[in-house]
């Protein structure tokens, strides 16, 4: 069960975070495990277990698929949920097995996912979720070419929409990622947060964890 302590954080004595999403999320080098370490550095006495759920690829229908197994078995005391990316961007690149088209995932298809999986922690846990918006597919964010980003942003507001609906925790890592983009642009024209337009670098990693540590209420390197 998730303790609301008194300094605020989310993450009890002895509690799991379980950290569900796609290649950004199982990144061995990205957030999730830029967090656990930061975890353990400002609350050592908690002894807070973190688990990474990523899975290269996946989106909304196939972490629903895998939700009890790999979410619910866990018995979490916090879950953060982190898809979008995979369902906007594979329908722009990818095919399906049978070439019958794109794997991209519609929007109320996607929406109904995320819902089913809160109401799947909500009716067999106490854990309280935390939903992540979709980062950026593509770096160049004000361009309005960017047919990618342009669809992208219905899926970030479902996100939003649905975190107000259940009155969940909301990390608003889109935002976290505009702001960041222009800011660092602005000084230098060569800053990147990501890889490939999608993939984070350790900058897009440090920017990911700090948005999410902030949703968990995290202050234990503080002062």
């Amino acid at each position: 069960m998730a303790v609301q302590v008194a300094d605020g954080f989310l993450m009890g004595r002895n509690s799991r975070l379980v950290c569900l999403g796609d290649s950004i999320t199982e990144d061995a080098r990205g957030y999730v495990p830029l967090m656990s370490a930061l975890i353990a550095a400002g609350y050592p006495e908690r002894n807070v277990s973190v688990v990474n759920a990523g899975i290269g690829g996946h989106r909304a229908p196939d972490m629903l698929e895998r939700f009890k197994r790999d979410v619910l078995e866990r018995r979490p005391a916090v879950v953060t949920i982190s898809v979008g990316i995979n369902d906007v961007w594979h329908g722009f690149t990818d095919t399906s097995p049978d070439g019958s088209g794109p794997r991209g995932v519609q929007l109320d298809t996607y929406t109904l996912c995320v819902r089913q999986m809160l109401a799947m922690l909500r009716e067999s846990t106490d854990a309280e979720p935390v939903l992540i918006t979709p980062t950026v597919i593509g770096e160049d964010i004000d361009n309005p070419d960017n047919a990618r980003n342009a669809r992208l942003r219905g899926y970030v507001e479902a996100i939003r929409s649905l975190a107000d609906e259940h009155g969940t925790y909301l990390a608003d890592a889109h935002g976290a990622f505009l702001q960041a983009i222009r800011a660092g642009v602005a000084s230098n024209p060569a800053f990147r947060l990501t890889t490939d337009g999608v993939h984070t670098n350790d900058s897009g990693a440090a920017v990911l964890a700090l948005c999410l540590l902030g949703a968990l209420g995290f202050a234990g390197l503080a002062g």
